[in-house]
């Protein structure tokens, strides 16, 4: 049995497609580093609706790499420090797990059997220090993200490239927690078996899942 699970807004509680589950990153931006947070997301993350262009589109799908776009952006904001400095100031403050998730991975990576895997939607950078340094490697077999493959998760081209990497089947049906209905829509047409995560318990009470518990 393959699963997947995504990062945002299933095993970082930070991002989600609910505004109002949302715990952001750089609520304190301005006062920590002294860079206005509306502007820096507008310069980085394009404006509302058209993040297709932006620069953080063109890190997460592996066109421009992390460190050379906060160069040409950083410094027109007044930052006086390095981008290595910002980097590790974002990634640090985007790293809040959902240990209840991660407990849950935690046991299901004790059955025989199954394998799991992160699908994502990051920046190498990102994805390097959620590996290595939050140690997610420790829970996963594997890690696929956007900007290795080359496309971002809202092309269903992601999903056909992973299941080209691990020949997945379409008797397969892997299960993939994700909390964007549109991702999870995307999934499903790859074959999966895509659930819309909104808390522990799409994990818990999953009927492929929830006998796993009483073991």
């Amino acid at each position: 049995m393959k699963i997947f699970f995504d990062v945002d807004g299933v095993l970082i509680d930070g991002w989600h497609i609910n505004e109002d589950l949302r715990k952001p990153w750089d609520a304190t931006i301005e006062a920590d580093i002294g860079i206005d947070r509306r502007a820096f997301q507008e310069l980085f993350f394009g404006a509302s609706g058209d993040q297709r262009s932006s620069l953080m589109h063109e890190c997460l799908t592996g066109q421009c790499d992390l460190k050379d776009a906060l160069a040409g952006v950083l410094p027109a904001l007044g930052y006086k420090g390095s981008v290595d400095a910002f980097i590790r100031y974002w990634l640090e403050k985007d790293s809040n797990v959902n240990s209840e998730v991660l407990t849950l991975v935690g046991k299901i990576r004790e059955i025989d059997g199954v394998q799991l895997f992160i699908a994502t939607g990051q920046e190498r950078y990102r994805a390097d220090y959620l590996w290595n340094e939050l140690g997610f490697s420790k829970y996963f077999d594997k890690m696929f993200y956007s900007a290795k493959i080359g496309f971002p998760k809202k092309d269903k081209r992601f999903f056909e490239a992973i299941n080209s990497a691990l020949n997945i089947t379409a008797e397969e049906k892997p299960l993939f927690f994700d909390d964007q209905p549109e991702i999870v829509e995307l999934a499903e047409k790859a074959g999966w078996d895509a659930i819309t995560f909104r808390s522990v318990r799409d994990i818990k009470e999953h009927l492929v899942l929830r006998h796993l518990w009483q073991l």
